[in-house]
Formats: C-alpha cells, sequence, structure tokens
C-alpha cells in the first residue's frame, strides 16, 4: 500500500469529501484486519496507533518524496474512521467466529 500511494502520478487537490476519501477508509479497513489477524494479541490502541501513524507517514511522504501527490489532512482523517472500521469488522469477524464452532457441536 505504501508503494502504490508513494508513486508519482497525476493528483488533483485535496477534497474534504469525495471518492478518494472511501479509497483511504477501505484500504485502511483492509489493513487493520489483517493487522489485527496477523497479531490477535496486540492491543488494539497499540494496533490502532501504529496503523495510523503508519498513514501520517504516507502522507508526510507524499508532501515531500513524490511529485504529483497532494498531501492531505482529510486523508488522514479518512485513514483514522478506516482504522475504527477495521477494528470494528475485526471484532465482528471474532464473535462470528466463536461462535461458529458452538453451532457445530449443537448437532
Amino acid at each position: 500500500m505504501g508503494v502504490i500511494a508513494l508513486i508519482p502520478g497525476p493528483s488533483g487537490p485535496p477534497t474534504l469529501i469525495g471518492w478518494d476519501k472511501l479509497d483511504h477508509l477501505a484500504a485502511f479497513a483492509a489493513l487493520t484486519v489483517l493487522a489485527r489477524c496477523g497479531w490477535p494479541s496486540l492491543p488494539r490502541w497499540a494496533l490502532a496507533g501504529i496503523a495510523f501513524a503508519y498513514g501520517v507517514a504516507i502522507e508526510i511522504g507524499q508532501a515531500t518524496l513524490t511529485q504529483g501527490r497532494v498531501a492531505s489532512a482529510s486523508d488522514a482523517v479518512a485513514n483514522g474512521f478506516g482504522i475504527a472500521a477495521g477494528l470494528a469488522l475485526a471484532w465482528a469477524f471474532g464473535r462470528v467466529g466463536r461462535a461458529l464452532p458452538m453451532l457445530n457441536r449443537r448437532r
């Protein structure tokens, strides 16, 4: 994800609400779910902090390392909402996963 975010390319001016915010939200939700599955013992607050710092680092990289890219605080906010959504999804998936073995035992 970091490589894609830092590839020089056409970028319009940052928008407060736009489809690119949905891209940020979806990407960070997926990243957070996968990170939660990969490191289930890592506290949620630590995972959220690491993921948010990664998102901020990408924005800083876009501002300083690339041409044709624009850093945006609203992108970082969308990343934060994606992290929250990813934690909620991971929690829901965990609840379903814990319930499934109980359903199989009832037969």
